[in-house]
């Protein structure tokens, strides 16, 4: 079978992607050059067709072309008009907790489904194409991207924004290899299994590895995110589990026993589970741990419908505890402390607590960035 007219398709299809995303319009310089280079290597990708295409060659293109498509995904998704920069902007100050924040780009891809929050791994830590892209083209991309997937309906919700941290910890933990390294230490010792056994309520042997990885994996994300947004993403998980509460999957473990991790590690109190994912997190993230990295708020601005004053990156984090608290304090409770005479439905309060997260956020990174210009 020849394969010249599909690979014409394939090349058809790239170029006219990269043509719809000329414009885009980025909040940041490293996403505007990271997709100068898609553009730079489409083109030599085009000018250096062997003459005679064998299968090796062709699966080379084709993985190089994919890397183009796969990479404007998420780009043509991080735009301006797209996800806003607060939401970007306070993961990329949980990264640089983490690691050399300038190896790479948050980059989100939104989808038309509501539970569709998640991590992609392919263009973060996939060594392989980086590098037979500069070998084959002497094209070397600066940065790599953290793609996450969120759902298009909520990629304005600042509320639901904090599962992004949880995603987030899912490049952090496979950058370290975290769950990989506990959960082959688990398998090959049943006395260390049994200490955390509540938590993994399966057999632990060779052929539940992948599962002991999901699960640990889990819980490791579980409690890098409420380093920051405390108890909000589990609570929120709660609620959009509440039939299978109890229930473990596959790759995920019940939220019971999610909610139970989360709230012994930010009420310190004695949790084997925490106790081992944070000793391991010390020894492969290079001496960091999973600590809180958030304060809590008491102010009475959003009370008053103004935006919080914020001074670094801990308030900054707090910000998102800070509205679900008084949003799960009711509506009633609102209006009572807005000391507002008039009523205001739910869906009013939800939209000002909402744009004041914004504003919040928003103030603070503007004003960070105008020190650095001073």
């Amino acid at each position: 079978m020849s394969y010249e007219y599909l690979l014409e398709l394939h090349f058809s299809q790239c170029e006219i992607f990269l043509k719809k995303n000329l414009t885009n319009s980025y909040s940041d310089n490293d996403k505007t050059d990271y997709q100068n280079n898609l553009f730079e290597l489409f083109k030599k990708i085009k000018d250096n067709i062997p003459a005679v295409l064998d299968e090796i060659n062709i699966f080379e293109i084709q993985e190089h072309l994919n890397f183009i498509t796969k990479s404007l995904e998420f780009l043509m998704d991080s735009t301006l008009n797209t996800i806003p920069f607060e939401v970007v902007s306070c993961l990329n100050l949980a990264l640089k907790d983490w690691i050399n924040e300038e190896e790479f780009i948050i980059t989100t891809s939104l989808n038309n489904d509501i539970d569709s929050y998640s991590f992609d791994d392919t263009l973060a830590v996939n060594d392989f194409v980086y590098n037979s892209i500069n070998a084959a083209y002497k094209i070397s991309f600066k940065k790599r991207l953290i793609e996450i997937n969120l759902p298009s309906i909520l990629a304005k919700d600042y509320f639901s924004s904090v599962i992004l941290y949880h995603e987030l910890g899912h490049f952090i933990d496979i950058y370290y290899h975290i769950s990989e390294k506990i959960s082959l230490e688990l398998i090959e010792n049943p006395i260390k299994w049994t200490t955390v056994q509540n938590f993994l309520p399966f057999v632990g042997n060779k052929a539940s590895l992948e599962k002991t990885k999901y699960h640990v994996g889990e819980y490791f994300c579980d409690l890098f995110a409420a380093q920051y947004i405390g108890t909000t993403a589990t609570n929120y998980l709660s609620y959009l589990e509440i039939k299978t509460a109890h229930k473990l999957k596959f790759t995920h473990p019940s939220t019971e026993n999610r909610t139970v991790v989360v709230n012994d590690f930010l009420e310190k109190k004695a949790n084997p589970m925490v106790e081992l994912i944070n000793t391991y997190t010390q020894t492969l993230a290079e001496g960091r741990k999973l600590e809180r990295r958030h304060d809590t708020l008491n102010e009475d601005d959003f009370y008053n419908f103004l935006p919080l004053i914020i001074n670094d990156p801990k308030q900054l984090h707090g910000v998102f505890p800070y509205a679900w608290k008084i949003w799960m304090g009711g509506t009633e409770k609102f209006k009572k402390n807005a000391n507002l005479q008039i009523d205001m439905k739910p869906q009013a309060i939800y939209k000002a607590l909402n744009n004041l997260i914004e504003k919040t956020i928003g103030n603070y990174v503007i004003q960070q960035d105008w020190e650095k210009v001073k």
